[in-house]
């Protein structure tokens, strides 16, 4: 049995997401299926989705995708490094994936398996470069090149600082750390780069230029989606209006504003400390500059420096408003405690009784379901706690109130496509 296993937010699916999963289906002939794990409501770049996780899944579904599980909230909003790492232990849970199939944007994609191999391996030479290039207020991201022996980085540096190429060179490091059979499929990235934010006649857009130009348009926004049908799957831009009509798009983190400056004007610098993402004193600097802002986007321009990149200071924002703690963050090195199904076609429902075969983890099919694996096990509360928090803090940014209830994690059923009629 062949099946793709693909990582991702589809923040909202577009153009270059049928395209990547279509590439993936070439390469792995005669596959059996593809599953992807799919991030719920708030997302790696520190920011809300643009629409929730049961939509995404479902734009998933109707392009091609068989099973959709979703990537914990804990993983979902950390480093690149912890994303990978969540997305990757997820699939291979099911006990089914063979093959990762992923983006680079690189014609040397065994360049990144090169420099994978040798950070898997954590050399004490490479560790102790990294550390003092972190003490000179180099960011992570940028350290952990800068840190790589001279023949590695020479005619590479331009490469390895691609927002793809950093996700791609975590996921190998991944299977090779743990071992893993895990085939990985690289494909080259068409169109627009990962954060292009302007929409290019022709091209394969970036998520984040769709949803720059939806936010921007946001009086209009059934207008601007139909301005955007060259970008975007018809099952995207359906999904999108009727959303949109129920008054749950678009979310975006300005949202926030009010809330997480609240927040930050009222939690000390000792609390701050427990959030993970906060060190070197930065709690300090975080209580004095939220004093002297009037919103977020200051809040944020305010803050930055070399070290602290307006994604880095995005994630801790959200994981102030989670309360996610360095306590919490210990759970991770257990890998997820459960499958957590958000959406599934015919074919998926065939998958699900392969993976039910062969998982050691709980198949969580309805929220209901989680009681009976919560008792005496902390990191199962933590994860599960952590992902209905998101999805009730999530919900208070529709548009339209009368949506705006809680607990959707055990109310809402997993979205079934049945195919084409």
């Amino acid at each position: 049995m062949k099946i793709i296993g693909i990582i991702a937010e589809y923040n909202p699916f577009h153009n270059g997401h049928l395209y990547h999963l279509q590439e993936a289906q070439k390469r792995t002939a005669a596959a059996d299926g593809v599953i992807c794990i799919l991030s719920g409501n708030f997302l790696q770049r520190g920011e809300p989705a643009l629409l929730n996780k049961w939509a995404r899944a479902k734009m998933a579904l109707q392009n091609g995708i068989d099973l959709v599980f979703e990537l914990p909230t804990l993983y979902a909003t950390h480093s690149a490094y912890w994303f990978a790492r969540g997305g990757i232990e997820t699939l291979t849970q099911t006990g089914i994936v063979t093959h990762l199939a992923f983006g680079v944007e690189t014609k040397k994609p065994a360049v990144l398996k090169e420099i994978a191999a040798f950070l898997a391996k954590e050399a004490p030479s490479y560790q102790h470069r990294l550390k003092n290039l972190l003490q000179k207020g180099l960011s992570f991201p940028q350290a952990r090149i800068q840190a790589l022996p001279r023949e590695l980085l020479l005619q590479n540096s331009q490469t390895l600082h691609s927002p793809n190429n950093i996700l791609a060179l975590n996921y190998l490091q991944v299977i090779y750390e743990q071992k893993l059979t895990l085939k990985p499929v690289m494909i080259e990235r068409q169109g627009s780069a990962y954060m292009e934010q302007n929409l290019e006649k022709g091209r394969y857009p970036s998520a984040a230029a769709i949803r720059n130009y939806l936010i921007q348009n946001s009086t209009q926004f059934l207008t601007a989606l139909q301005e955007l049908k060259e970008y975007l799957p018809l099952e995207t831009i359906n999904i999108l209006e009727d959303e949109y009509k129920l008054g749950q798009t678009p979310v975006y983190l300005e949202l926030l504003s009010p809330q997480i400056m609240t927040l930050l004007r009222r939690t000390s610098a000792s609390e701050l400390q427990q959030i993970i993402d906060i060190s070197e004193g930065l709690e300090n600097r975080i209580v004095k500059t939220a004093l002297g802002c009037n919103n977020l986007e200051e809040f944020l321009h305010a803050l930055k420096t070399k070290r602290y990149t307006y994604t880095r200071l995005q994630r801790f924002l959200i994981h102030l408003l989670l309360n996610y703690t360095k306590e919490q963050a210990v759970h991770l090195k257990n890998g997820p405690p459960y499958l957590r199904l958000l959406g599934y076609t015919p074919k998926g429902q065939k998958l699900l009784k392969e993976i039910k075969k062969k998982s050691t983890l709980p198949l969580i099919t309805k929220g209901a379901h989680i009681y009976k694996y919560l008792h005496n096990n902390p990191t199962t509360q933590c994860f599960w706690k952590m992902d209905v928090k998101a999805t009730n803090l999530y919900t208070l940014l529709y548009h339209q109130q009368l949506n705006r209830k809680g607990n959707l994690d055990y109310l809402q059923e997993p979205v079934f496509y049945p195919g084409q009629v």
